[in-house]
């Protein structure tokens, strides 16, 4: 029997009270141990990514990175992506969408870029699926200070299809992951000095339109707030509307 088909709910509701106040390593260190070579980390190479990654190589310097290439990704995310591969020797895994990029901009240019419609959130979300599969622990992110759907993130979570995920730093604030990178020398994504403090494609990415939601800036002016992928695994009726 896996861990995950061993952990009942009362199980996890006892974990997550115990770990609601332990050190992201702490968090990692049980995920590793527990889930050994079928536990991997998904990163975007983000605004602020360099943080986790850190955190979770002072456990396993060789814990598997997943990150998925929609073909629509800032020319600085590759940058910064090699910037940390170098720096810490990271081992990623680049899993790309099916989508012909330049087909898509065909068939989607009497759209602007900033449309929900422009987004490729299904190929995304497809390339992520295969990113995780065969997998028993996923490690992500997420945290809940970032957004509305966001807010009851648990550090552990045993999703509908049996794979455990777990957020680290869920409960950090954005002064904790700042304090973290500067005690640490960690770099920011280089467009988070010219004012983008959430970066995913650059078709969908601005500047925060509200300086107090850093996440204000992705699909500005529209309803939707969520790619899709925190959404795998999840019941239907237990995904929030995007």
């Amino acid at each position: 029997m896996s861990a995950a088909a061993s952990l009942t709910p009362e199980d996890v509701k006892r974990m997550n009270a115990s770990l609601a106040g332990a050190h992201p390593t702490e968090v990692i260190r049980w995920a590793v141990e527990t889930f050994r070579s079928d536990v991997a980390m998904t990163s975007s190479f983000g605004a602020e990514s360099a943080c986790l990654i850190h955190l979770a190589i002072q456990v396993d310097p060789n814990i598997s990175i997943r990150m998925v290439d929609t073909g629509f990704l800032f020319d600085e995310t590759w940058q910064f992506m090699e910037q940390l591969k170098q720096r810490f020797r990271l081992n990623v895994s680049i899993f790309r969408t099916q989508m012909d990029v330049e087909q898509f901009k065909k068939e989607h240019a009497h759209l602007p870029p900033e449309h929900p419609d422009y987004c490729c959130g299904d190929y995304k979300v497809e390339a992520a699926e295969r990113a995780l599969a065969g997998l028993k622990c996923w490690i992500a992110g997420i945290r809940r200070s970032q957004s509305s759907t966001r807010a009851s993130t648990p550090i552990i979570d045993v999703l509908a299809n049996g794979m455990v995920k777990v957020a680290p730093i869920a409960a950090w604030t954005p002064k904790d992951i700042h304090r973290y990178m500067t005690e640490h020398d960690l770099p920011y994504h280089p467009l988070w000095h010219k004012g983008y403090t959430s970066i995913g494609c650059w078709p969908c990415t601005q500047k925060p339109a509200d300086l107090n939601d850093p996440r204000s800036g992705r699909w500005a002016g529209q309803s939707k707030i969520e790619c899709g992928i925190h959404f795998i695994g999840k019941p239907e009726d237990k995904k929030d509307p995007e």
